[in-house]
């Protein structure tokens, strides 16, 4: 049943947008690390650039490289655009055939810019999510 949800029921609605621009250092300021994994929608302008999902590893690897690293520095280009209406089927071939790490859920009518953004699917959200539709099968 899960591949017939629509992105909006899968997604993450806790993300961040934050400008390109942004010091890695600010981040951790706001963010700090007992906050756990947290998805980054990184912006230039209102145009969406990059994706980011900063862990534990992510943290320290970055903190350690000094305050000159902006959020534009350490985005991911691989993501795709996915429409809230979509069925996850189609999110995860999109996902597939863009090898991307995240798609960003926009609304079904309007352009992909930061102020439209609803939430974000990553691989680790399809894959939790199918490991619990499993679970609600009795062996």
């Amino acid at each position: 049943m899960f591949l017939v949800q629509s992105a909006r029921d899968a997604m993450e609605p806790d993300m961040l947008l934050l400008d390109e621009n942004t010091r890695f250092e600010e981040f951790l300021q706001q963010c700090p690390a007992d906050g756990g994994l947290r998805h980054v929608v990184v912006t230039r302008n209102r145009a969406i650039v990059g994706v980011i999902r900063v862990n534990t590893d992510l943290r320290r690897t970055v903190s350690g490289a000094g305050n000159d690293v902006r959020m534009g520095d350490v985005a991911r280009r691989n993501f795709t655009i996915v429409r809230e209406d979509a069925v996850m089927f189609d999110v995860i071939a999109r996902l597939s055939r863009r090898r991307a790490v995240m798609a960003v859920v926009i609304p079904r009518s309007g352009r992909p810019r930061a102020d439209n953004i609803l939430g974000v699917i990553t691989k680790e959200h399809i894959a939790d999510a199918v490991a619990q539709s499993v679970r609600i099968y009795p062996r």
